[in-house]
C-alpha cells in the first residue's frame, strides 16, 4: 500500500469537537474509515488520497490528496479500455473550503 498523506489539523479538530455529522455529510471514523480507505486503494492503486467523509445520500467521498480535497464516487467507476479511470467530480483548495460547502449542504438539505 502506498504512503497516504496526513489529514489536515481541521479534521482532528472536528473529531475532538464531535462535529462528525453535518447531514448529509459524515466523517469516516474507525472501521468505516478503514473499509473505505482499503476499497479506494484496491480500486485506484497508487492514488495517494485519504478518504475522510462521505455523503449519506449518495456515494460521494471527500478525500485529501495532501494539498486539496477531491470529491470522488468510488463505486461509480469510469473505465477507459477496461482500466478504471480516476475521476474527480469536484475539488476544493483546502479542507476549510470543503467544510464551508458541507455546512451549506446542511442548510440546503433541510430537517432530517
Amino acid at each position: 500500500m502506498t504512503q497516504r498523506p496526513a489529514l489536515p489539523e481541521l479534521y482532528e479538530r472536528m473529531v475532538e469537537a464531535e462535529l462528525t455529522e453535518i447531514h448529509p455529510w459524515a466523517l469516516l471514523l474507525g472501521d468505516k474509515w478503514e473499509h473505505r480507505a482499503t476499497h479506494i486503494e484496491e480500486v485506484f492503486p497508487g492514488w495517494e488520497i485519504v478518504p475522510f467523509a462521505r455523503r449519506t445520500d449518495n456515494d460521494d467521498v471527500a478525500c485529501w490528496d495532501g494539498h486539496r480535497v477531491v470529491l470522488i464516487d468510488d463505486y461509480d467507476l469510469m473505465r477507459d479500455n477496461g482500466v478504471v479511470r480516476r475521476h474527480v467530480m469536484r475539488e476544493y483548495p483546502s479542507m476549510d473550503e470543503w467544510l464551508h460547502t458541507a455546512v451549506q449542504d446542511f442548510i440546503e438539505f433541510g430537517p432530517l
